[in-house]
């Protein structure tokens, strides 16, 4: 979800119920702290781990999610920040064991608005990595976020008053839950559509449009499925692993090349893994691509198109390395 969104509803929550400011503040600062995430993806540039120190990574979950919001708090009560941001808005956060609790709140907010949007946050790392999502907005969803923006700028440009917040917070939820049981009905529409109980529908920036993925063997099948014409409008069905030479040592190298933190990280993301292995001479190269990701590129924000990219791997004598 965007950022606007992110702060905004945990600052009408707060002012919807008659909190402090400073908890309000602590109520907004922890909606946005697990976005501060972007500040550590350099570390996996220089030292590649799994770690998930990556944009939604361990920000988003709510063991670590907990700290992060409390460190954004302190940060934020910090006489150099405080001036920095006072420039603009009306802002006195405090640092105490209640607000901290509030933090943490705005960051339970935040991980519900993410877990709403595909391939959603890691929940319950550190002890389980998989992702949760409901997988009904697409990463951010331009709706919302213009919503959210008009209702930014506004109270920034007014005077705070109760009515205000009110009429705001509700029709917030309002658009949000609207947007989202559409978008939920077209879900369950686009999974009902192909008759098979393994497919799963992705959302995209339209609330119409569908990916579909299902999996049959070594199988990777991929639609696009228009919900207002009731169609399928694409399809593609590749390997989930194709070799292309012989296969013998095959098995030892996608053992050492799924050790990688990179082939992890990969793995991690992707909606779906194909890979392409060939050999010379002894030495495998393996290709990992995102099929469903490859194909939501083709009409997706660039960014899509860069997370997506495949990863190529050189394994020879049992050594693994990024190609």
């Amino acid at each position: 979800m965007d950022l606007l969104s992110h702060a905004l509803l945990p600052f009408l929550l707060g002012n919807f119920f008659k909190r402090r400011k400073e908890e309000i503040a602590a109520l907004t600062i922890g909606g946005i702290a697990p976005d501060f995430d972007v500040f550590l993806l350099w570390i996996n540039f220089i030292y590649p781990n799994f770690f998930l120190l990556t944009h939604r990574g361990i920000t988003h979950s709510i063991f670590f999610g907990f700290f992060t919001g409390i460190i954004i708090l302190y940060l934020a009560t910090q006489s150099r920040v405080k001036n920095i941001v006072k420039r603009y808005i009306d802002f006195e956060p405090v640092f105490s064991r209640r607000t901290v609790l509030f933090a943490f709140a705005g960051v339970i907010i935040h991980l519900f608005l993410d877990y709403s949007t595909t391939r959603g946050v890691p929940l319950l790392y550190p002890f389980d990595v998989s992702r949760y999502s409901a997988e009904v907005f697409f990463y951010t969803d331009i709706s919302l976020m213009i919503l959210a923006l008009v209702m930014v700028i506004w109270l920034y440009r007014k005077p705070l008053q109760k009515n205000t917040v009110t009429k705001f917070l509700v029709i917030y939820l309002i658009v949000f839950a609207g947007l989202g049981t559409a978008r939920f009905a077209e879900k369950t529409s686009a999974e009902q559509f192909f008759h098979d109980a393994g497919i799963k529908a992705y959302p995209t920036m339209s609330i119409s449009d569908w990916y579909a993925l299902g999996k049959d063997g070594n199988e990777i099948k991929i639609y696009e499925y228009n919900g207002f014409n009731r169609i399928s409008v694409y399809n593609e069905t590749v390997p989930a692993l194709n070799v292309l030479s012989d296969a013998e040592g095959l098995e030892p190298a996608l053992g050492a090349a799924g050790e990688l933190p990179q082939i992890k990280m990969f793995k991690w993301r992707a909606y779906a893994v194909a890979i392409n292995a060939t050999s010379k001479d002894g030495v495998w190269f393996l290709e990992y691509y995102d099929p469903l990701g490859k194909a939501m590129a083709r009409s997706a924000p660039a960014f899509l198109m860069r997370i997506n990219k495949p990863i190529r791997v050189k394994v020879e004598a049992g050594k693994a390395v990024i190609a």
